[in-house]
């Protein structure tokens, strides 16, 4: 089931600005539940905007196509993971162990929400280049991936000759693989083993078991 999102409107700001944020979340929260009720794909723009009492013309001046407001609820989503990460970091012992609890989290979001993820993949593939160019269209999630690598380089269980960022964005790209494979055949490509062999993957390379020892 997706769950409508409720994140508070920030107290900085004008009321003009904490209008147009409340704005915002209202339409995500429309869409979500128009997604969840018939499917993304049969969801329209109109639908939304009449839903959420606005003009069209308002709608797509906040989101130019409705994979923005996916786009926009994942960011959002993402930030709400970012102090688990943090707390990842703290209690749990190896780089190894953390990537598989993040990815055990995330996996549970990504089956309890597949038809959007579909639709973001879908939309993040199309738009890499732009990503790579503009940072805020990212959704964040390569920042705690940075995060937990970092940790890892300082405690000597990753390699220190290419950076943390580096590393996030081939891990990144691995994930984002594992969850088109996924999702193009759920029985076929069981999300949570293969996102374990990409850790290990990612982690270990691929020697043998043999040349490893």
């Amino acid at each position: 089931m997706i769950t409508a999102f409720d994140k508070k409107t920030a107290t900085g700001g004008n009321r003009r600005e904490r209008k147009k944020e409340d704005t915002k979340l209202k339409i995500i929260n429309v869409a979500l539940r128009l997604f969840q009720g018939q499917s993304f794909d049969v969801t329209t723009m109109e639908q939304i905007a009449d839903e959420a009492d606005i003009a069209k013309g308002t709608l797509y001046n906040y989101f130019p196509v409705k994979e923005a407001i996916i786009s926009e609820y994942w960011q959002n989503s993402v930030d709400e993971l970012k102090p688990q990460a943090a707390k990842l970091i703290q209690s749990l012992p190896d780089t190894k162990a953390r990537l598989n609890s993040l990815f055990k989290k995330t996996a549970e979001f990504l089956k309890a929400h597949q038809d959007i993820t579909n639709a973001y993949i879908r939309y993040r593939m199309q738009g890499m280049g732009n990503c790579e160019r503009n940072k805020s269209l990212r959704s964040g999630f390569e920042g705690i991936l940075v995060s937990i690598i970092s940790t890892g380089q300082k405690a000597g269980d990753i390699r220190q000759d290419i950076n943390a960022e580096q590393l996030a964005r081939y891990l990144e790209m691995m994930y984002l693989l594992v969850c088109l494979m996924w999702l193009s055949g759920p029985d076929m490509f069981p999300l949570e083993k293969n996102l374990k062999q990409m850790v290990d993957l990612f982690l270990s390379g691929a020697k043998s078991n043999r040349e490893a020892k």
